[in-house]
């Protein structure tokens, strides 16, 4: 009996424990993830992905080099497309062949990050199907992005005689000569930045079944603040803002490795 009681605690206290395959004996880490490497610390990760915000879409990518098992140093870049919370869509009454534009629009603001930040882990993951949260930031600074909107400009009068392809001109340009937008690649050569400073905050979820593939969504709240205010419209249609606060997600995908 006693050595059944202390065959029955040694079983108890005992880091490991029994594989259901081939007899194998493995430790509690192992049993969940099964890659037989979840005993090495990671050194490395980048990930890639799609970010969401309240003012439009971009992209995200970021380098990680792990601190220790609970802290995460890296940086990064995103490139993002702001829309004005005023834009409006209209088009040509007359000319149902015209692409739909913004009337008043006079630029259109991409947002270039570069930052460094940190994730924290707050709750690992106890088996392989669960999910690993952690918080957190960015800091860094934001460039401003600006791209003269051009418009394909009626001439002279409707009906018109001939379409042009114009810069923007709000003291020239009225919805009655406007016939439609132009492609999106007119103006690239004439880009103007804006410089100013980034900051953001988030909840990451990590679901990724495998260790060294892992799979993240992430929410937050963002601010970039720039030196003078990205002129978006023309200032006699809307008031722009240096200061753009928006709510963001982002789905990444990465790697994690060990160097």
């Amino acid at each position: 009996m006693f050595l059944g009681t202390l065959w029955l605690a040694l079983m108890c206290y005992t880091p490991f424990s029994w594989g259901q395959t081939n007899g194998e004996v493995l430790t509690g880490d192992q049993a969940v993830y099964r890659d037989g490497k979840v005993n090495t610390p990671l050194t490395d990760e980048i990930h890639l992905g799609a970010l969401f915000h309240t003012q439009g879409i971009g992209v995200t990518m970021r380098r990680g080099f792990y601190r220790n098992a609970f802290s995460v140093r890296s940086f990064g870049a995103d490139l993002s497309f702001f829309r004005h919370p005023k834009e409006i869509k209209t088009s040509n009454p007359v000319y149902e062949n015209g692409r739909p534009y913004i009337y008043g629009k006079q630029n259109t603001l991409q947002v270039l990050r570069l930052w460094f930040g940190g994730h924290s882990l707050k709750t690992e993951k106890l088996r392989k199907d669960a999910v690993r949260f952690s918080t957190a930031w960015k800091a860094g600074f934001s460039i401003g992005l600006m791209k003269p909107v051009y418009l394909e400009i009626g001439y002279p009068d409707i009906p018109y005689d001939y379409v042009a392809t114009e810069r923007y001109n709000p003291q020239e340009h009225y919805s009655d000569n406007i016939y439609g937008q132009a492609p999106w690649s007119n103006g690239l050569d004439e880009l103007s930045l804006t410089p100013g400073v980034h900051a953001s905050y988030a909840l990451e979820f990590e679901y990724g079944n495998e260790r060294f593939i892992p799979k993240s969504l992430t929410a937050g709240v963002a601010a970039d603040a720039f030196l003078t205010a990205p002129e978006i419209f023309a200032d006699r249609f809307e008031q722009n803002n240096r200061l753009f606060v928006t709510l963001f997600a982002t789905i990444e995908f990465g790697r994690n490795w060990t160097r």
